[in-house]
């Protein structure tokens, strides 16, 4: 649910007026002079169309791309709102790969299929989950990811390795879904410029820890890397309680050990066992990119306003 203000608009002596918001009246196909049903609801005035909301359609040739490109690009699609895609190609991989990259797509399902040709639809236009939840929701996955890696290491579980690329697909459902409610504009609470970037972003960790994990399964590291993880780990903890809950302290107390773990990385990478090189440059990459969880939300500290 969306809540969003609007001004009432005096009409004479006896009629007062709000706008519809666009986003709601463009899904929903709302035309000049069109009737819609209210209903008075206590303090509540509900409003309905039963107006089938037009599909956003878009036709494709993927022919000659990847299995890999198509399936970025049927990722992408779903981010930008489509609610009905019709795809052709050429290779059997390529539908393959589509067909994989499906399941991720929340309320989305394969609808028809030929040898050549997907169609590919949104069936819930509402599904039961908001997007406050389904960040959340992505957050903790990540968390429980980051977890899961550092434990099997400590403890030599090669299984529970070998099984964090699935919760890596759970990630990325929500992380669509909540991207695809900022393009269709159902979420407006902060700088969605800012928000789109930092779930991106929770993607790219996910996929990180998710190559960090098939990484150790191949090499054991020691216990200077694993000590690496840990602290990428803690920090991305209180990034993620910074996220929700902004603190001046918390911040600076973040950015410190930031900046501790950095140089603790660059300390080993110096000094380190075979085929651990890559371990640490992930560990690396996992770093930076949990510290715009602090640094690109710091304008919302009401510290720092008069």
């Amino acid at each position: 649910m969306i809540n969003l203000k609007r001004k009432v608009i005096q009409i004479a002596d006896s009629t007062q007026l709000i706008s519809l918001p666009r986003a709601w009246a463009k899904k929903n196909n709302i035309l000049k002079g069109q009737e819609l049903d209210v209903v008075e609801d206590g303090n509540k005035v509900v409003v309905y169309t039963n107006t089938a909301p037009r599909l956003n359609t878009i036709e494709i040739d993927l022919s000659g791309l990847t299995p890999r490109l198509a399936d970025r690009f049927l990722g992408r699609a779903y981010h930008a709102g489509y609610d009905e895609l019709i795809i052709s190609f050429d290779e059997l991989e390529v539908g393959r790969a589509l067909q994989e990259k499906v399941p991720e797509l929340l309320g989305f399902e394969i609808f028809d299929q030929s040898r050549n040709q997907l169609v590919i639809k949104s069936l819930s236009q509402k599904l039961e989950i908001d997007f406050d939840s389904a960040l959340r929701k992505a957050f903790i996955i990540a968390i429980s990811m980051a977890d899961t890696v550092a434990e099997a290491l400590a403890k030599g579980d090669k299984k529970s390795l070998s099984h964090v690329k699935y919760r890596d697909v759970d990630l990325n459902k929500f992380c669509y879904f909540c991207l695809r409610a900022i393009n269709k504009g159902q979420y407006r609470e902060m700088d969605n410029r800012i928000l789109y970037y930092l779930i991106e972003t929770l993607e790219d960790i996910g996929d990180a820890y998710k190559e960090l994990a098939e990484a150790c399964l191949k090499a054991t590291p020691g216990e200077k890397v694993l000590r690496g993880l840990q602290r990428v780990n803690q920090i991305f903890k209180l990034s993620y309680e910074f996220f929700y809950k902004p603190d001046k302290k918390k911040a600076v107390d973040t950015y410190a050990k930031f900046e501790e773990t950095r140089q603790f990385l660059i300390s080993i990478s110096r000094n380190h066992g075979a085929n651990e090189g890559r371990l640490i440059a992930v560990l690396d990459y996992l770093l930076r990119l949990i510290y715009h969880y602090v640094t690109m939300r710091l304008d919302t500290l009401q510290e720092f306003r008069n």
